[in-house]
């Protein structure tokens, strides 16, 4: 079985490659989130490795104290961890898969699943390296650094960076238009759509009992009501919206 940051990543490089098309998007999450309803601990590390990588703590000292009791939690729990559903159900998606590193998730397995008395250090520049970015600060709205913070919200935003080039000539001209949207314009259309979004992800939290997509749902929810009045911001909204 691989560690769990491992899976996690494979999990997020499929989603972020089938995203444009909305049928095999759709069925590979469903199925997914089911796999991960197999196994309470599954849920669980999900549910923390994304909090780990959402979280942002300005004092160094509190910092550490949360990832240590993260670590301690993980570590406590490893040993019902079971990611067989999942990793056969990723299998069936392997031809998406991307090659990409989520250094954050090696990082964290490295202080979870290695016990090596020959790694001292390399557990303390794994340390280190998340200290770092649970104090680094940053702005409340999804940045293509961040993938895959935030998923709904970042999948769009790194289709968006990576095909741009092929839109049709019509996409183009949208793009466009949307780059000439006036100020009073932006700030009514952006307004009514951020209300639209919510009202659908609200819908979608009363409705999901999962607790691993709940986060998630929220963790968007509060991006988008947090996000800045401008077109970039206009536009990935847009795009989320698409899919809900």
């Amino acid at each position: 079985m691989n560690m769990f940051g491992i899976v996690k990543n494979k999990l997020d490089s499929i989603l972020v490659e089938s995203f444009n098309d909305k049928v095999k998007f759709k069925k590979i999450f469903h199925e997914s989130m089911n796999a991960l309803k197999t196994n309470k601990t599954s849920r669980e590390f999900f549910v923390v490795y994304s909090q780990l990588e959402n979280k942002k703590i300005s004092d160094h000292n509190k910092a550490e104290e949360y990832l240590n009791e993260t670590i301690s939690f993980l570590k406590e729990n490893k040993k019902n961890l079971n990611l067989n559903k999942l990793e056969k159900t990723l299998y069936k998606f392997n031809k998406l898969q991307k090659k990409g590193r989520n250094k954050l998730y090696e990082n964290l397995d490295i202080l979870v699943f290695g016990n090596s008395a020959l790694d001292i250090e390399g557990r303390l520049k794994a340390k280190k390296s998340i200290l770092k970015s649970l104090t680094k600060s940053s702005n409340e709205f999804v940045t293509e650094s961040k993938i895959p913070n935030s998923l709904l919200i970042n999948l769009s935003t790194k289709k968006f960076n990576e095909k741009f080039s092929t839109l049709s000539e019509g996409d183009k001209k949208k793009f466009k238009s949307l780059l000439n949207t006036d100020s009073n314009t932006l700030e009514n259309e952006m307004s009514s759509l951020v209300e639209e979004v919510t009202e659908k992800i609200d819908a979608l939290i009363t409705e999901t009992n999962d607790t691993g997509l709940l986060v998630k749902l929220q963790e968007t929810r509060k991006k988008i009501t947090n996000s800045e009045t401008n077109k970039v911001s206009l536009y990935r909204i847009k795009e989320l919206n698409k899919t809900l």
